[in-house]
């Protein structure tokens, strides 16, 4: 007879399945998803976007826009993954230095340093990121309209403590869209200056904008012949 010293798999998947579900483990891990989250996320969002961007825009020979389009999809998908990765393993640490407590502005060191860290590099593809995140921060702080009795008294009131997990309901609200008023008014303003920032300042627009809006505005303005009137742009 011949023993083996290697326990049945049923008690290797036993301990496996435990030690991913052992609360101990839960910060390291939820730092390697959200890693993995990242890239995942990175790729769904810039592939097609460089893949429709390179198509309208660039007319490099077919190698280089593969190759164009595949570096512009792993950097993005990189930086999410980094950015991911810094921000969970700050607010880790911070909450380790408060006694496990998680403390208002965590948030924000952690995502003031990760931001520097990962997109302080002036790269078009960060250029993008950054004005993606900045255009969102700033319709956040317009007036929404409350269902409820006692509303925050500014957009930037912190949740009372102790602050809830992560998981639970009240840390995830269903977003309430901004009051018409007020978002009709950044509507016109936002138009209004880059309209007159494409016209008379044009060296000053992000360059993706900036390809967008001459495809529209100035390329419009000149044709051939019926082909490139209304089939081909040129």
């Amino acid at each position: 007879m011949i023993l083996h010293d290697s326990p049945p798999n049923f008690l290797v998947k036993r301990q496996t399945r435990h030690h991913h579900q052992h609360p101990a483990n839960h910060d390291l891990l939820s730092v390697v998803k959200g890693a993995r989250n990242g890239f995942v996320y990175g790729v769904k969002i810039r592939f097609p976007h460089a893949l429709v961007m390179t198509f309208l825009f660039s007319h490099k020979p077919w190698p280089a826009k593969v190759k164009g389009i595949l570096t512009a999809t792993r950097t993005h998908a990189l930086n999410l993954c980094k950015f991911v990765t810094i921000y969970k393993l700050l607010l880790i640490l911070q909450k380790k230095l408060n006694g496990g407590k998680e403390r208002d502005l965590d948030t924000f060191v952690a995502g003031g340093l990760g931001g520097w860290w990962v997109f302080g590099e002036r790269t078009p593809i960060n250029e993008q990121i950054v004005l993606y995140v900045l255009s969102r921060s700033l319709l956040s702080l317009l007036p929404r309209l409350y269902s409820t009795a006692s509303p925050p008294k500014t957009p930037i009131e912190p949740l009372t403590h102790p602050l809830p997990p992560l998981t639970s309901p009240q840390a995830n609200p269903k977003p309430i869209p901004p009051a018409q008023l007020p978002f009709a008014i950044l509507s016109a303003l936002s138009w209004a200056s880059v309209m007159y920032m494409f016209r008379h300042r044009g060296e000053r627009i992000q360059p993706g904008m900036a390809n967008s809006m001459r495809y529209l505005y100035r390329d419009s303005e000149t044709w051939r012949d019926l082909k490139t009137l209304l089939w081909h742009n040129k």
